[in-house]
């Protein structure tokens, strides 16, 4: 049996990790992810000089979708491009997902929802 969602986000801050990306495809969403490790995480090492965290890449993976609602938010930049998206709220209970970050509001429920770190 496999690890459930919570035991998946143990030592890892959701809140001062980053959206980095947001494919969709078909029934399936994916959010390109930057995790910020707890010093407790088996991944975690020293943050490198001017980070805050100990960032480790991942996604979350959402199957299955039944319900997708994705509000954008009209984000301004100094050159237009913004890679990383500060994470405001983040909530996973069963099904359903909703997280707000600088990107925007998502909210859906979906089939399976994986979390996925190199």
């Amino acid at each position: 049996m496999g690890k459930s969602i919570a035991s998946r986000f143990e030592n890892v801050d959701i809140e001062k990790s980053c959206l980095l990306g947001v494919i969709i495809d078909d029934d399936e969403l994916i959010l390109e992810m930057d995790f910020c490790l707890d010093p407790a995480h088996i991944d975690y090492e020293d943050p490198g000089e001017g980070e805050t965290c100990c960032f480790h890449p991942g996604m979350l993976r959402f199957a299955g979708i039944s319900t997708l609602q994705l509000d954008r938010a009209d984000v301004e930049t100094k050159d237009g491009i913004q890679r990383r998206f500060a994470i405001a709220s983040f909530k996973i209970e069963g099904t359903r997902f909703d997280m707000s970050c600088e990107w925007g509001d998502i909210h859906l429920q979906a089939r399976s929802i994986r979390v996925i770190t190199d």
